[in-house]
């Protein structure tokens, strides 16, 4: 089968803004825990423990001016920057008075007097992450990590009373919440975290799918790949298969066999058909993908996913609570909120890259195979201004082709693993459908990864 040549871009961009609107500063790389599902933890990561300076920091003054919302961590526990107070109380006064200033943390060095310098200098939005809030007990997924939460909800929750009583002390709204990473082994304690955050009277809870950056990470992955659009058509093919008796899940080697049976010749003709029409409607398709996702379905009593999703929005609602939840596959058209957003990201180095999936070298698990990322930077902001960065003909270029969605759907691929997937063992220089970023195979641009932003 060839290759789809056309996806549908999302209706009515935004218009491309001349300056970021929303900026990410990763303040530190260092951390307090070593976390099962962290980049940090990945084979190949190249994640060196820095911190951002001060002097840096104020160098992003210029796009501060214009900014509508500063997050100020990355890959690390930003309260262990000594200057993260100094950092927001320069942002605050360097801001537009709307505009809000937040980050992620695992919450487990907040002090009284680190919680009131933090709300003084400006901060108003607190995420803390949470993934179960069991104590003790089995490992991590994978065998070996931290989760967070597993340490202790009492401390958690002292975090919180503590922001709070800053927040009142010195007359500022704040936004509190939790980000959950939503697995295989911890799937069941996401109803537990949703209803205990609501107790608390939290604001908001951000809910991720996990970011394998092994096999045994994969595995703990509840996204499916396949989109609804590939879903649908194999759905239908297999009905038409049931109906006359077979069963397309018995596919397997038939194509390649010289004598076929009556059955045989039927069964691989319905497996035409069923590819024939996905390169006609320009729907991608990866068989052996939408089989496997179809047994799973089929094996899962009541369908786990759905049910702890509806159980999470329903304690939501009763308690009032904002829940962002992500889809539970693959979007049809995808959406690079980052650059649709207009975000620029900063790293502990001071280097610019356009998104969370590209500004570290590491390695994750994608598409049945190894994938190598390497970071796309377009500057440093020790030696050009961001806006200035963000102008450049390099970094425009890159968010145009973001936005043309005129790029592979990789995880939907009959080919993957491709050259363009592994990343090794040459740099990636363009994909087969001819645009030069690396996008296709993007969780985030699929639906599957959120975060604070």
């Amino acid at each position: 089968m060839n290759r789809p040549q056309t996806f549908s871009a999302p209706a009515a961009p935004k218009p491309e803004p001349s300056f970021p609107l929303r900026i990410q500063v990763e303040v530190t790389t260092r951390c307090n825990m070593r976390c099962a599902m962290c980049v940090k933890t990945a084979p190949d990561s190249f994640i060196p423990e820095t911190d951002l300076d001060l002097e840096a920091f104020t160098r992003l003054g210029p796009a501060l001016a214009r900014c509508e919302a500063l997050v100020l961590n990355g890959i690390g526990e930003p309260l262990l920057n000594p200057d993260l107070a100094a950092m927001a109380a320069f942002a605050r006064k360097t801001m537009p008075e709307s505009g809000w200033i937040g980050f992620q943390t695992n919450g487990l060095l907040v002090t009284e007097a680190l919680a009131h310098s933090l709300v003084e200098a400006g901060v108003d939005t607190f995420c803390v992450s949470v993934d179960t809030l069991e104590m003790g007990g089995q490992g991590a997924p994978g065998g070996s990590g931290e989760l967070h939460g597993r340490t202790g909800a009492a401390r958690l929750e002292r975090a919180f009373r503590l922001l709070r009583e800053a927040g009142e002390r010195y007359g500022r709204t704040l936004r509190l919440g939790v980000e959950c990473v939503f697995m295989r082994d911890t799937a069941e304690q996401l109803p537990l975290v949703i209803r205990w955050a609501g107790e608390l009277g939290l604001d908001f809870a951000v809910v991720s799918h996990v970011m394998p950056y092994d096999q045994a990470m994969q595995d703990q992955s509840l996204f499916n790949p396949n989109t609804p659009e590939a879903t649908a058509l194999f759905d239908k093919w297999q009905a038409t298969a049931l109906s006359e008796g077979l069963d397309l899940h018995d596919q397997h080697g038939v194509a390649w066999k010289f004598v076929k049976s009556d059955r045989e010749k039927r069964l691989h003709a319905l497996v035409k058909g069923l590819l024939g029409e996905a390169e006609a409607t320009g729907v991608w398709v990866h068989l052996p993908r939408l089989l496997e996702w179809d047994s799973r379905n089929r094996e899962e009593t009541g369908r786990t996913p759905v049910r702890l999703f509806r159980q999470a929005e329903d304690i939501a609602r009763l308690a009032g609570l904002e829940l962002r939840l992500p889809p539970l596959q693959a979007l049809d058209e995808r959406h690079c909120h980052f650059v649709e957003d207009g975000t620029a990201f900063v790293t502990s180095r001071g280097d610019v890259s356009p998104c969370q999936f590209l500004w570290h070298q590491y390695a994750c698990h994608l598409d049945g195979g190894k994938k190598v990322v390497r970071p796309w930077l377009f500057g440093n902001i020790r030696e050009h201004d961001l806006v200035d960065i963000w102008q450049g003909a390099a970094y425009a270029d890159f968010r145009r082709q973001v936005l043309e969605y005129d790029y592979p759907y990789c995880s939907n691929c009959p080919f993957v693993p491709c050259d363009d997937i592994k990343g090794a063992p040459f740099d990636f220089d363009c994909d087969c459908l001819g645009a030069t970023i690396p996008c296709g195979h993007c969780l985030w641009c699929m639906g599957g990864l959120q975060c604070l932003l």
